[in-house]
């Protein structure tokens, strides 16, 4: 294995043990989002946390791009571009459901909305 395939899994390693308190701590989610938030916990709170740039960008940035197009979370985490070359790219969840991927980005855009809202 090369040294460089380490490194850059290092930022995810160190990001999951990083892990902070969920961002809908103490908010009501919807059913969809109440749906999606067991499925982000184990696909993607190691590299999303609620309003900190961990390895992906924090809920508070993602609910508030897409806040008007739940879908848009669905097509990215489907078929995944690379905006940020400083960060490994995000892997596709093309093997996911669509309906599961739905619930996740409904619980994104409940969280980040909320976590936005939090004094810092």
């Amino acid at each position: 294995m090369r040294w460089s395939s380490i490194l850059a899994a290092l930022p995810l390693l160190v990001a999951a043990c990083k892990r902070p308190a969920p961002a809908d701590e103490g908010v009501a989610l919807s059913p969809r989002a109440e749906q999606g938030k067991a499925l982000f916990s184990t696909h993607c709170a190691a590299c999303h946390a609620p309003s900190t740039k961990l390895v992906g960008p924090p809920l508070t940035e993602m609910a508030s791009l897409y806040a008007t197009d739940p879908e848009g979370i669905v097509r990215w985490a489907v078929t995944p571009g690379r905006k940020r070359t400083d960060v490994p790219p995000m892997p596709s969840f093309r093997g996911m459901r669509t309906s599961d991927l739905a619930d996740v980005a409904q619980y994104i855009i409940e969280a980040g909305t909320a976590a936005g809202k939090q004094k810092p």
